[in-house]
């Protein structure tokens, strides 16, 4: 720096050689001091700022690639909830059908079952034919013994049928035993995330045991494939 303004009258005085933090005297009186050199309070607090951001970046990264999946995890959970939801009132609507008729029904609009349209599960209580959701009007409701998911709403899913689910599943839906003795099971199944799994849970009407010596109580959704994990 060679020369500072007088803040009094505006001269410009010479301080070349002159030691940073003394005083000069103006040619009006006012006593004017040097700066003293070196960066300012501004440039260093931006400077300091600077260096806490960048050293917590690796924070972030690490904060991010523990949020991320924690939160597509919560969201698959709440799509789950459609499907068990639906189970639990296909149960009921089964239970109150068999209290006046001996047995149960594999026929959906007998037992009034028919989830609220947008659903990302197809549902199957037989291997019949399917409700098909894929305009506005659904179709082949009449002695429809499956739904399948909404596909007007989620038009990039392609549909799932009974031959999607994986043999041992498939072996569980429908009637099985005789009535008035019989059980019903019916399975659902929806893609979550896109990827090429399923997510797939089931439920009956009597408690019942799979292959491998798994028991499940009547009424209770059970989880066969979890496309959250999958």
């Amino acid at each position: 720096m060679s020369a500072v303004k007088c803040p009094k009258c505006g001269t410009e005085i010479d301080v070349r050689g002159v030691k940073p933090g003394s005083t000069l005297t103006c040619q009006c009186g006012n006593v004017v001091a040097v700066p003293a050199g070196g960066m300012s309070r501004k440039m260093r607090n931006l400077l300091i700022a600077g260096g806490l951001v960048a050293l917590s970046c690796p924070c972030l990264g690490i904060i991010a690639a523990v949020a991320i999946p924690n939160f597509l995890q919560y969201q698959g959970r709440a799509k789950q909830a459609e499907c068990k939801v639906n189970l639990k009132a296909f149960y009921a609507a089964q239970a109150m059908h068999s209290a006046s008729e001996s047995g149960y029904e594999p026929v959906l609009s007998k037992v009034q079952f028919s989830p609220e349209r947008g659903n990302r599960y197809a549902y199957f209580a037989g291997p019949g034919p399917m409700e098909e959701r894929a305009s506005a009007q659904a179709t082949g409701t009449e002695e429809a013994q499956a739904i399948g998911l909404d596909t007007f709403k989620f038009a990039g899913q392609p549909p799932i049928t009974f031959e999607s689910l994986p043999p041992e599943v498939a072996g569980l839906v429908g009637l099985s035993g005789e009535c008035p003795d019989c059980d019903i099971t019916m399975v659902c199944a929806g893609n979550i995330d896109q990827d090429p799994s399923l997510d797939i849970w089931s439920i009956s009407l009597k408690d019942r045991a799979l292959t491998d010596g798994t028991s499940i109580p009547a009424g209770q959704p059970f989880q066969h494939v979890n496309d959250v994990l999958e």
